[in-house]
């Protein structure tokens, strides 16, 4: 079940790879679990999380700060636009 290799703390992709250089595929390993199975309840958290944003885009309305507009157009430079920090206040729906 465990693994000893020569040098653990040493990056070597090629320790899994065959004298051809192909890729040896290990059923042991699975560093990210296995399909559904890596969370039980992923699809209770996305439902739990998508029930709690309806409900409060539903009893809000989200305005800017200072009666003004949103700054759209401002943005943090990079590998993707990001808009830039700015507030907003909750308003109670009726």
């Amino acid at each position: 079940m465990f693994f000893q290799f020569l040098d653990p703390f040493k990056f070597d992709p090629t320790r899994h790879l065959d004298e051809n250089g192909n890729f040896i595929k290990d059923d042991r390993i699975t560093p990210f679990s296995v399909g559904k199975r890596a969370c039980l309840g992923e699809s209770l958290a996305r439902m739990e999380l998508f029930l709690f944003s309806a409900t409060f885009f539903q009893h809000f309305e989200f305005l800017p700060e200072n009666d003004g507009e949103i700054p759209v157009e401002e943005y943090e430079p990079g590998l993707v636009k990001s808009p830039k920090a700015f507030k907003v206040r909750a308003k109670e729906r009726h």
